[in-house]
Order: structure tokens, then sequence, then C-alpha cells
């Protein structure tokens, strides 16, 4: 059977003091280093998520802020185009006012011309009849 000799005992000490040595010595500052960098994996992540968090926070307002301002440019610019289309009537009304003045002056300045076109075309031809009336009596 199995007999149990000093060698045996002696390395089962051997092993279990390379167990306690290999412990303390390597494994425990691993576990260590590992909680450690676990640790600060954690908190850079939390960092990152609240940073996420802020950054999307305000991504939202300033799309908001944005969608403000394109609002207010739009009411600005319809109001601007209002104002030039009221401009735009008011030149065109005056154009057309201006236009109807010279028509008319044109006009009397046309009949004036007839008027006096008509008196020199009356005085001519009482002169010619009068010039052919005296011819045909002498």
């Amino acid at each position: 059977m199995l007999e149990i000799d000093a060698s045996l005992l002696v390395v089962f000490v051997i092993v279990w003091i390379l167990v306690f040595v290999l412990r303390k010595i390597f494994f425990k500052p691993l576990q260590r280093v590992m909680r450690e960098r676990e640790s600060r994996i954690k908190s850079s992540q939390e960092t990152f998520e609240k940073a996420m968090e802020t950054y999307e926070q305000k991504t939202g307002e300033i799309e908001d802020k944005l969608k403000e301002a394109r609002n207010q440019a739009q009411k600005i610019k319809e109001k601007y185009d209002r104002g030039a289309l009221k401009e735009r009537a008011r030149i065109l009304e005056e154009i057309n006012a201006e236009t109807r003045k010279q028509v008319d002056e044109a006009k009397k300045q046309l009949e004036k011309q007839m008027k006096t076109l008509k008196k020199e075309l009356e005085s001519e031809t009482k002169r010619l009849a009068e010039g052919i009336e005296k011819r045909l009596l002498h």
C-alpha cells in the first residue's frame, strides 16, 4: 500500500511553503493591481457616462437654440418680405401716379396743340378762302 515516508512530508511542507510565498509575493500584489485597474476602469467608465450625458444635454440645448434662432430668422425674413412687398406696392403706386400725371400732361399738351392747329387751320382756311374769293371775283 501507501507508505508515508519523510520525503513525502518534506515535499508536502515545501509545496505549502511555496504556495504561501507565492500568495504573499505574487498573487496578493497581482490581485491588488487587478482591483486597482478594475477600480480605475469603473471610475473612467462613470466619468465617460457623465461626460456623455452632459454632451447629450448640451447638444440638445444647442439644437433647441438653433431651432429657435431659425424660427426667429424666418419670422424676421417674413417681416422684411412683407415690408418689401408693401414698399414695392407703394413705389408702383407712385410710378403709376407719376405715369398718369405725365399722360394727363401729354394729353393736355396735345389738346392745346390741336386747338392751336385748328385755329391756325381755320385762319389758314379763311385766308385761302378769301384768296380764292378774290381771285374768282377779279
